[in-house]
């Protein structure tokens, strides 16, 4: 906590988490998933001492809707979707660059639910631009995988979109520079922050935390959370700076930074 500490010392501070698998357990379905108790009050608790962002995968409105939180800055699909607070009562900026996915996205989309939809076990989630393709469910997950990735490989070479894996999950994106460490950066520009925390815990949070590592050389007080799973990526854990063991231990540490952060 010695090196967190120092962090939370700076100002303007900037406290940057995923979502699923980093404050919310994975979930059999997108849907079912749930912030682990006591994280949406420490949120809030947190936003009154720093400027706190939701960074996630998921549609931003769908990330935002589960936090529900007022006066964060929400981030989602991977940095494409922006909102300074919830998307209920403030507008959603897109990224200008992925404005020309938007339809070849929809025909890949279109294409999965005529050709995957059927498969057991797999949902189907379509977001502004591009999306996900969920198999956790799927009795034989390897085949079921192969099967998403050879049904969509070339489509979405020929649209110029990329297929990414997470836990479980084929993610669809545009082949664009934009991912999660250049949301962070943005975030850190935006707000001139001195102080950053990231959390994550999956494959496309790993751009966030390399992120990290340049802009502790830049001269930011910065610190990268992994959430440890069984099928953790590798890399991330390389490149943590602290490494807590579920879901639940990254609540607890959150709480402790708001409790830190109420004494200082």
């Amino acid at each position: 906590m010695g090196d967190l500490r120092s962090i939370l010392t700076q100002s303007p501070l900037g406290l940057v988490f995923d979502i699923d698998g980093t404050l919310s357990p994975i979930a059999p379905t997108p849907q079912e998933a749930r912030l682990y108790p006591g994280v949406a009050e420490a949120l809030a608790a947190a936003s009154t001492y720093a400027h706190v962002a939701i960074m996630t995968g998921r549609a931003v409105e769908q990330g935002a809707a589960m936090v529900n939180v007022e006066g964060l800055t929400y981030v989602g699909t991977h940095g494409i979707e922006w909102s300074a607070g919830l998307p209920t009562t403030h507008q959603v900026q897109i990224n200008s660059e992925a404005l020309p996915w938007i339809e070849p996205g929809r025909q890949l989309f279109d294409l999965a639910d005529q050709q995957l939809a059927s498969l057991p076990g797999v949902l189907i989630e379509r977001k502004r631009i591009g999306g996900s393709i969920h198999y956790r469910l799927a009795p034989d997950l390897e085949q079921t995988r192969q099967t998403i990735l050879d049904t969509l490989r070339a489509p979405a070479q020929e649209r110029n979109f990329l297929l990414s894996e997470g836990k479980r999950v084929v993610d669809i994106k545009p082949i664009l520079q934009i991912n999660k460490g250049k949301a962070l950066r943005q975030f850190v520009q935006q707000f001139q922050i001195a102080g950053l925390i990231f959390a994550g815990d999956d494959r496309t949070d790993l751009d966030a935390i390399l992120e990290i590592e340049t802009l502790r050389q830049e001269g930011i007080r910065a610190a990268a959370v992994v959430v440890q799973a069984v099928d953790t990526l590798p890399a991330l854990l390389e490149h943590a700076d602290i490494v807590v063991p579920g879901v639940e231990s990254m609540a607890q540490l959150l709480n402790t930074i708001v409790e830190q952060l109420r004494k200082l």
